[in-house]
């Protein structure tokens, strides 16, 4: 890649970021001109700045890649899952939320699991409801009977778990595979009853594995 693209890639990143740029348009007029520009022309470099020792650089980079192409974009995001920087971790899972897909649904679950900030733990659970896979199912019925630690926000991984597991249960009735229960989208839903239905959704999810 020449030093005319890394310049470019440079001024698309701090534009989609909001840095330096007073345009209203800037942001969505950066996605537009990384998407034109393509993945095999800006994924070399974007994948060098996902490794920089700036961690702002790596969550403008994380984004980016996401934004120019999501299916392959993700297999370069999963990695920043494990990052030494917790906002750089943070800033994935909310990136998985919105581009990710059944592939991430196995390192979401382990930030949920073993991840020491509840925030963090709180947010991959909202990626896997995002994604809506009921492959998550399991991990999130643990964490939601278990993991109550508080976050500096005063929220739990394990309330965000249940509104993710709601959030599974609605994607799978608009799938057809399931009716709405009653729990579904309530404000103080029933455990014991989000439970059973969700068990119920990766029950029947399994047996369409086979």
């Amino acid at each position: 890649m020449s030093t005319d693209d890394q310049t470019q890639v440079v001024e698309w990143l701090e534009r989609l970021s909001g840095l330096y740029c007073r345009e209203a348009d800037a942001r969505d007029r950066a996605i537009r001109e990384m998407r034109a520009a393509g993945a095999a022309r800006l994924f070399p470099l974007l994948r060098a700045i996902l490794s920089d020792a700036d961690s702002c650089l790596r969550l403008q980079a994380c984004e980016a890649v996401l934004w120019v192409d999501p299916e392959h974009g993700a297999e370069l995001v999963l990695p920043l899952l494990t990052d030494t920087d917790a906002n750089v971790r943070y800033h994935a899972c909310g990136c998985l939320h919105d581009f990710g897909d059944e592939r991430a649904v196995g390192p979401l679950a382990r930030v949920l699991a073993h991840d020491p900030d509840p925030a963090l733990r709180g947010i991959a659970a909202y990626a896997l409801g995002g994604i809506g896979s009921p492959a998550a199912i399991p991990d999130l019925l643990d964490v939601m009977a278990s993991d109550h630690e508080f976050d500096n926000l005063g929220h739990q991984p394990s309330t965000t778990a249940a509104t993710a597991l709601d959030a599974i249960l609605a994607a799978e009735r608009q799938r057809g595979y399931t009716e709405r229960t009653a729990e579904e989208g309530a404000e103080e839903p029933d455990l014991a009853r989000l439970r059973e239905a969700a068990l119920a959704a990766y029950d029947a999810w399994w047996a369409r594995q086979r």
